[in-house]
């Protein structure tokens, strides 16, 4: 396979830089680092922003956030490098327009250095700790030179891991527990029954997610215990548990009903609560299609597309444990725990080849020369010659056992001959 011998496996990779692109073109890669940060920012109300770079960085910043103040009082500001500042540096520019944002009334203010602050090794963090003091704003930086990687997740991760450093103890309030991934604006999406039986016994759900403000991502460290329900939030969610001992449930990479079920129980016992029969038909439900699926999908060779909210190796890792080989996986980011994941997979005899997928017409002749029998995700305007699992985004929101069925449901249906598949999408149980 001459046309794949340019990526890694999986048991390779230790970082983002080592998967490559699945095959060349002319495309500039995924969205760079900056935009999925200040398209961030610019959705927790009480964080202002300044960006520290060349015209390019400036301008491309601004498309994103088109006005410099907003409805809250954000201040979303540009520094732009001059030629002498490029070679010698930018410290008393940047200092004086710290200052200048802490008198226009910034409370917090976050620091994002772009390609070329990070290559003259212009030192923000010094900066940070030297006029930190004087300030009434909180100060936070982060680094997102698009030369260190090819994809975007890390510009909003990296986002939130730098609220996170603004944090301090708290006391704990036994009633209080964090959503992490899930949007306060959000009312429109169904609650999943976990967290209705959670506000059954009155609990409080803050919501940490775009949407919420400063004071939420603040206050967070006073919680009993954090709900993670994406990968984008894990990171923080690591940090918290480092830092002030909150313990994360992560939600968002588990599959498997047995799983499900223990995290659920950890969950009740950190609460010193006890669930009832909230979640008995959503788990059979589960059980059902999962025992069903086993047959299907045993011995299946499939490689996965753009996943839409879904993280592609902790699904690898559950199908894998029903029997269906990863052939070749789109990553958009290599996560900070997908090395656990790595070792999942390795453990049950697979390692595929792990790329970035952003040439539809170029990539679906590779794909189809591995000769898989399915494809999960979705190819941007390519047309397979073998069965795909489309809209998976329809998915986001639900999570546990409700999640599970779901996916089991689009992975049987995607099997079936098209004259027996049901209208809705669904499968006879």
């Amino acid at each position: 396979m001459s046309n794949v011998s340019h990526l890694k496996r999986l048991s390779a990779v230790r970082s983002n830089a080592g998967v490559k692109f699945l095959t060349p073109c002319a495309f500039p890669g995924s969205h760079c680092p900056l935009h999925s940060a200040l398209a961030l920012a610019g959705n927790i109300r009480g964080v202002s922003s300044l960006v520290i770079g060349i015209p390019e960085c400036v301008t491309y910043s601004r498309v994103v956030l088109q006005k410099p103040g907003r409805r809250h009082g954000e201040l979303h500001w540009m520094y732009v490098l001059d030629a002498h500042e490029v070679v010698f540096g930018c410290r008393k520019g940047l200092l004086d327009a710290i200052r200048e944002m802490d008198r226009a009334g910034a409370k917090a203010i976050l620091l994002i250095g772009t390609c070329v602050p990070d290559l003259i090794g212009e030192d923000i963090e010094g900066i940070v700790r030297e006029v930190q003091q004087e300030l009434s704003a909180r100060l936070a930086f982060i680094t997102l030179g698009h030369f260190k990687c090819s994809s975007f997740p890390s510009g909003s991760w990296n986002m939130l891991k730098a609220i996170g450093s603004l944090m301090e103890p708290r006391t704990i309030c036994p009633q209080v527990v964090n959503v992490m991934g899930r949007s306060p604006d959000e009312e429109h999406i169904p609650m999943p029954p976990l967290l209705n039986a959670l506000e059954k016994r009155g609990f409080t759900l803050r919501c940490l997610a775009p949407g919420a403000a400063l004071e939420d991502f603040l206050e967070a460290p006073d919680a009993a215990a954090n709900l993670v329900l994406s990968p984008f939030i894990d990171p923080l969610a690591a940090d918290m548990e480092q830092a002030f001992g909150t313990p994360a449930f992560r939600l968002h990479s588990a599959y498997a009903p047995a799983k499900i079920d223990s995290l659920y129980a950890a969950l009740a016992e950190k609460l010193g609560i006890q669930w009832e029969n909230e979640f008995d038909r959503e788990r059979s439900e589960a059980l059902s299609l999962q025992e069903q699926a086993g047959g299907r999908l045993h011995g299946l060779r499939y490689v996965g597309a753009h996943l839409g909210p879904l993280s592609a190796l902790p699904l690898a890792a559950y199908l894998a444990s029903l029997g269906m080989e990863p052939l070749m996986i789109h990553l958009e980011e290599f996560w900070p725990d997908d090395k656990q994941w790595s070792k999942a997979l390795h453990a049950y005899g697979y390692d595929p080849y792990v790329c970035h997928m952003v040439n539809g017409d170029s990539d679906a002749p590779v794909l189809e020369s591995l000769a898989p029998n399915l494809c999960l995700g979705e190819l941007s305007g390519a047309r397979l010659g073998f069965p795909c699992v489309p809209n998976l985004s329809d998915l986001y929101g639900l999570y546990g056992h409700e999640r599970t069925a779901g996916l089991l449901k689009k992975l049987l249906h995607a099997l079936k001959e098209p004259g027996e598949r049901n209208d809705n999408g669904t499968v006879s149980i």
